[in-house]
């Protein structure tokens, strides 16, 4: 029982106990005052009487209970909601009014309080009007930032210091994939050492900073830039992303230009070299047959000539230079194992030494050596038979040199045939500065690349600072240090939430009924973020009852071929990561996942909370703590009930509004929520889901 309820408890007791106290006390004082034949007569009379005087005194005590019953009721209970009521006009929902309720005098006041609502609903009003006009100018910036970030092709998001995504647009998530989200760590979508390589050679005074990952079998070009000191959320960071393998097409072009210049080089070299062999074998041949002969080396030179002009001409020369960013050595032996298997060349495998080699940094253009070290793969393949090549990376000898060795079991490869059958790669190597052979004792090839310089490459004079685009506070909603490990002492306004809900084949996950729907949505920094959604059709792997397809409209047929609660959780576990869980008598949800998790050993591991039993922490004295009472209450629209993303998006709204009352009544924290949640009447069924973990 909670304190408030112990307390009233006891001062109901205290004046229904008082009459018979003070009649006990008045009757001693008179039996001792009474000389002694009085006392005997006294004593002999209770005695006599002492049925009819007990039952007189319970009389007393129920009158007196009842009417110190009625006059709580009439007047304590009322004022309570009163109370209640007006911190919802205050903190929550400015067009709520009170119920007149209980005796006259309180009437006489709900009716002034709504009087003095309607007044202060009227100012609000004007302020807001007065505030929306004031940031006309400020909306159309944002608009502008808004289209600016849609129509860029290069994917960009700004983190917190943290590593939590603070902004992002529609190019991030196209390249980077749908874990891309407000809130969201970057970590989940890029390697952390890379972020924290490059942040440490921009701490020790670098230009913004370039480097390459493999992900998914695409090369991402990423640079890096701290957010400028002296603005807001300094400490945070920016991160520019791009498909490096936009220019495989035009690269692949370029191949085959070469390929088909190298084999016209070569016939006419051989043309070339044998008329002119004939000539200098044969000097007394007639006239005629020599004039065929220097007509045949005229011929072929004018076709090395045509050829030297397209292959000049072509697309990728004359660049000027390589594109050159810094790339580990994990992520370069995954990119040529990518681009060998694209190709239909051996396999390439990443030995545990490339997998360990994560402080091997190169100072290289990736996908230009990628590409060149995986023809290296396909040559091994196509021209001597090896069926598997193995990736192993290290700091060379040289201490500006870092090498990859590309090794097979077999025979090795024979003195200048590795030069002869892949001198494009070898002329790639060489033009970064590196060095590419074969050893011919063992089966190798050893390539020698320029590592990331150990000092920081200077940063270029900054002329005049950018403009500002956007006012957003980086840090707003930074929680702090150990609040990802220590739930309990984080503020409820510092943390992200996952809302969520499902919809099910009935009410009794234990005698066989099952999920149908998950719908769930983010709310990051006080805002609903509708564009962060989660919405799956679930089958249950049975019927779907009349009575509940009525309520959610979901049938049989129209879950048939979904995927199964099995391969949806781990889906729904990465959406809300990182994050707490909130629902609507989240209970019954958690019951029906219960099974999976023990299944799948996917565990939802973040704290719960639940929308209804913080209503019964603001509002005690209301009976009905249902969505829809809870909604007319603070004023958010019913708009798609009943379908698991609609009920998670209005639990959402609702609970957005219960923030600021939690707030002025001083409950602050995650763990104060949890305590006072917990000593409501209405966790009591749901005991075991608000214990501190």
């Amino acid at each position: 029982m909670s304190t408030p309820r112990i307390r009233w408890a006891g001062a109901l007791a205290a004046a229904v106990l008082a009459p018979a106290v003070v009649v006990a006390a008045v009757a001693a004082g008179v039996y001792v005052t009474a000389p002694p034949a009085d006392r005997v007569v006294l004593a002999r009379v209770l005695r006599e009487q002492a049925v009819f005087l007990a039952v007189a005194a319970v009389l007393v005590v129920l009158v007196a209970g009842l009417l110190l019953a009625a006059a709580l009721h009439r007047h304590v209970a009322p004022a309570r909601r009163l109370a209640a009521d007006v911190r919802v006009v205050l903190d929550a929902n400015p067009e709520h009014r009170v119920t007149p309720s209980g005796a006259a005098e309180l009437r006489d006041l709900a009716t002034a309080l709504n009087e003095l609502a309607e007044r202060h609903a009227a100012a609000r009003r004007d302020v807001a009007e007065q505030v929306a006009a004031a940031a006309t100018d400020l909306e159309r910036e944002r608009h502008r930032l808004a289209t600016l970030m849609g129509v860029l092709t290069i994917a960009v998001l700004v983190c917190a210091k943290d590593g939590r995504i603070l902004l992002y647009n529609a190019a991030a998530r196209d390249l980077l994939g749908t874990d891309v989200g407000l809130g969201r760590s970057v970590f989940g979508v890029l390697d952390r050492n890379l972020v924290v390589h490059g942040l440490a050679r921009l701490d020790a005074g670098s230009a913004p900073h370039e480097a390459t990952v493999e992900r998914g079998g695409t090369l991402v070009h990423v640079r890096l830039a701290r957010v400028p000191s002296g603005t807001a959320g300094a400490g945070g960071f920016v991160l520019v992303c791009e498909d490096a393998t936009r220019p495989e097409r035009a690269a692949t072009r370029q191949a085959e230009l070469l390929g088909s210049t190298a084999d016209l080089v070569r016939g006419a070299a051989g043309s070339i070299g044998a008329a002119a062999g004939a000539i200098l074998d044969h000097p007394d041949m007639p006239a005629e047959q020599r004039r065929t002969f220097v007509e045949v080396i005229a011929e072929e030179t004018a076709r090395l000539g045509e050829a030297t002009r397209r292959l000049t001409a072509g697309p990728g020369a004359g660049d000027g230079g390589w594109a050159v960013s810094d790339i580990s050595a994990p992520d370069l032996g995954a990119a040529v194992a990518a681009i060998a298997a694209r190709a239909g060349g051996p396999r390439a495998r990443p030995d545990e030494v490339v997998e360990t080699a994560g402080d091997v940094w190169f100072a290289v253009d990736s996908f230009a050596v990628a590409g060149a070290l995986a023809s290296v793969v396909r040559m091994l393949g196509d021209r001597h038979g090896v069926a598997e090549v193995v990736l192993a990376a290290g700091l060379g000898d040289a201490g500006e040199l870092g090498r990859v060795d590309l090794g097979w079991t077999g025979r090795p490869l024979p003195a200048g045939r590795l030069e002869r059958d892949a001198g494009d790669a070898a002329a790639v190597v060489r033009r970064h500065g590196g060095e590419l052979w074969a050893d011919p004792h063992r089966p190798l090839v050893r390539v020698l690349l320029p590592l990331s310089p150990a000092a920081p490459r200077p940063a270029a004079p900054a002329e005049e600072p950018p403009p500002v685009l956007y006012d957003f506070e980086l840090e707003r909603f930074q929680p702090g240090p150990a609040a990802w490990s220590e739930w309990e002492a984080s503020r409820l306004d510092q943390l992200a939430y996952t809302v969520f809900d499902t919809e099910t084949t009935g009410f009794a996950p234990d005698e066989g009924d099952e999920i149908v729907s998950i719908g769930a949505v983010r709310v990051v920094g006080g805002r609903l973020l509708r564009t962060e959604t989660f919405e799956r059709l679930v089958d249950p792997g049975r019927s779907i009852p009349r009575t509940a397809t009525a309520v959610h409209g979901i049938t049989r047929e129209l879950v048939r071929g979904a995927p199964s609660l099995d391969e949806v959780l781990p889906a729904f576990a990465a959406f809300a990561s990182g994050s707490v869980l909130v629902g609507h008598n989240v209970a019954f949800d958690m019951a029906f996942l219960a099974a999976a998790q023990r299944r799948m050993g996917t565990a939802l591991t973040a704290p719960l909370l639940d929308t209804l039993l913080i209503d019964g922490v603001l509002h005690p004295d209301h009976e009905a703590h249902t969505l829809e009472a809870m909604a007319e209450r603070l004023g958010v629209d019913l708009v798609g009930r009943h379908t698991a993303l609609g009920d998670a998006l209005l639990t959402g709204e609702i609970f957005l509004r219960q923030l600021p009352l939690l707030a002025a009544r001083g409950v602050a924290t995650l763990g104060e929520l949890r305590v006072a949640a917990a000593a409501t009447a209405q966790a009591r069924t749901s005991e075991r889901l608000y214990r501190p973990r």
